[in-house]
């Protein structure tokens, strides 16, 4: 609503300057004796302005965790490292009403995630498997938060680390009897010209790729044990524009390098098809209440139980519906050929009914109309003893 207002701050402004009606309707007073709110100054119209800065970081957050056709667990730490870092930045701001807002959010947000110590790993393993972030993103973010060198940073590397090479080992283990053994000479930039990023930049001001300006191109020297090792020494995809405009796809990427990596492009599979978010966008921004959509929902066991039966019986219950007008269809069907085959067997008969072959005759076959009385074509009451009267001699009796 305030982005909506914003547009037209030109046209209220030229009312506020020229318009005597306008200004007089905010000099009258409520019904209740209360001077009405307004007009809106320029002061007025910064502050929304700012606010509305303020508040699209977290709609555009909003909006990416809340995808419900595309992939978000590659995303989901890329921006809350952006919150955070906005949020801090924002404690310091020379503007008091955004740095108390900025500085109550922050105390809610470190009270939620717990400086990101607490929070699910599988949110920082998501955005490793993305090929253009891989472990370098995470380190950067680690560092960012926590300082360079800081035990805290080293404890979440290493254990984010250790995680998904027991995850990789699981997967290993099961799936050893499809696994390739990769050559070393497979290393290097495997990703095609044609995967190319649209550029993540907010029009109002927020920039979404300065944590991915300091990643570097380099590989590592060390030797590789495994199809994690290898995707983790490999270079980065770089982060470009797309002139179509379109997202990056992570699964196409795991898609055509399945064959050089199968064990980790099964687990990147599963751990990038977790949703990140149960709770549809609007939801986040509404005071009505819940809202549900066809993506997601908070159902119960018994309550999912409940609607499987019925949409097997429903389904059921259609089929059978849909049996029954099918076989009413092949009667009707066989009573209109049998009602064609018994007309075409009476026509060649000649026993066709009697009205039907009086017609025939008159029109077709003598081209004259049948008399339809003994007088004529009109009928009146009484014309018949009239005309016996007219006809009657002299000396003879009625009958």
């Amino acid at each position: 609503m305030l982005t909506s207002a914003l547009k037209f701050r030109g046209a209220f402004e030229k009312l506020l300057a020229e318009d005597i009606l306008y200004n007089n309707y905010f000099m009258e007073n409520e019904e209740d004796g209360e001077k009405r709110i307004g007009p809106p100054t320029c002061v007025s119209w910064d502050e929304i302005h700012r606010v509305v800065m303020f508040l699209r970081l977290f709609f555009n957050c909003t909006v990416a965790f809340s995808a419900s056709k595309t992939v978000t667990s590659s995303l989901c730490y890329n921006e809350i490292v952006i919150i955070e870092q906005h949020l801090i930045a924002l404690s310091f701001h020379n503007d008091e009403v955004l740095q108390e807002q900025a500085k109550a959010m922050r105390t809610k947000f470190e009270k939620y995630w717990d400086g990101l110590l607490n929070m699910n790993p599988f949110v920082i393993i998501g955005n490793v498997f993305d090929p253009r972030n891989k472990m370098q993103f995470a380190s950067i973010c680690f560092e960012k938060l926590y300082g360079k060198g800081n035990m805290e940073s080293t404890h979440l590397r290493s254990s984010i680390k250790a995680l998904m090479k027991n995850l990789y080992e699981e997967y290993a283990s099961r799936l050893s009897s499809f696994s390739q053994g990769v050559s070393k000479s497979d290393m290097g930039n495997s990703e095609q010209a044609s995967d190319v990023v649209f550029d993540l930049s907010d029009e109002d001001g927020y920039d979404r790729e300065s944590l991915y300006s300091e990643l570097d191109h380099e590989t590592a020297k060390e030797e590789a044990s495994s199809e994690l090792d290898i995707y983790l020494m490999e270079k980065r995809v770089p982060r470009m524009k797309n002139a179509l405009g379109m997202d990056y796809d992570v699964l196409s990427w795991w898609r055509r390098n399945s064959a050089k990596f199968p064990i980790l492009a099964e687990l990147a599979r599963d751990v990038l098809a977790i949703q990140v978010s149960s709770v549809a966008s609007e939801s986040a921004f509404s005071t009505s209440g819940r809202v549900l959509d066809p993506y997601r929902s908070c159902l119960t066991p018994n309550m999912i139980e409940a609607l499987l039966c019925l949409q097997q019986w429903m389904r059921n219950t259609m089929a059978a519906e849909k049996i029954a007008n099918l076989a009413q269809m092949v009667d009707e069907l066989e009573f209109h050929d049998s009602l064609g085959d018994l007309l075409s067997r009476l026509t060649k008969m000649g026993k066709m009914d009697t009205d039907y072959q009086v017609l025939h005759d008159a029109f077709f076959r003598y081209q004259t109309k049948p008399k339809l009385t003994s007088l004529g074509e009109l009928y009146f009451e009484g014309k018949e003893f009239e005309v016996k009267l007219r006809e009657t001699k002299p000396g003879t009796f009625l009958t």
